[in-house]
């Protein structure tokens, strides 16, 4: 017939249908349990001087045993920003694992670091962490930092009641607003590479 106009319609899934449902639940329920890190909260300095925030600081670390953190990251290399989520895993002051995860909750990066040394599944380029090389630090000592607890004595490191104000190593520069152990937000730069950490929930 003339003028007559055949219209294909794609099938629309019946959100009504059980195993739509369970479906979209089980990404629901993926989506907001990525990575939680398990264990317990880590308890805030109770300290109301810089001097005894310094000496809290010095305890927490002599007793470290591991802290593990579900964090927001947007880092910014040569001009390009990615947003995702992570868990920072950080198993002594020389052993770390960052586990870096798709908007769906699967896995999309493991690196762990050993020392120096430094392996990634799958592999990416060797300066993809180079935030994590500062001075004499090794990855897992500046993972410690970043989780607002100073890795060593020697480090130039401003300090507040509540934590760390900033922290600088080579060229890198952290800096924790607000100031608390464990960390909050955190933001690192070197030259114009820019990585900033939203610690969503830290146990240990």
């Amino acid at each position: 017939m003339r003028g007559s106009v055949f219209v294909t319609r794609s099938p629309i899934p019946n959100l009504r249908s059980p195993r739509i449902f369970a479906l979209i639940a089980l990404v629901a329920v993926v989506a907001c349990r990525t990575g939680r890190p398990t264990g317990i909260a880590v308890v805030p300095l109770t300290a109301t001087t810089r001097e005894e925030a310094i000496a809290q600081l010095n305890e927490r670390r002599a007793q470290f045993h591991g802290l593990k953190s579900l964090m927001r990251v947007r880092a910014t290399r040569k001009g390009q920003t990615q947003s995702f989520r992570a868990q920072l895993v950080v198993h002594d002051d020389q052993r770390m694992e960052l586990i870096a995860y798709t908007p769906v909750g699967t896995t999309a990066l493991k690196m762990k670091a050993n020392g120096n040394d430094v392996t990634t599944d799958p592999p990416v380029p060797p300066n993809s962490f180079d935030f994590l090389r500062a001075a004499d630090l090794v990855p897992a000592e500046v993972a410690m930092l970043l989780l607002g607890l100073p890795p060593r004595d020697d480090m130039q490191v401003e300090i507040a009641p509540s934590g760390i104000v900033r922290a600088s190593a080579d060229g890198i520069t952290a800096v924790f607003d607000p100031p608390s152990f464990p960390a909050k937000h955190v933001v690192v730069t070197r030259g114009r590479d820019r990585v900033e950490i939203e610690h969503l929930e830290v146990t240990q």
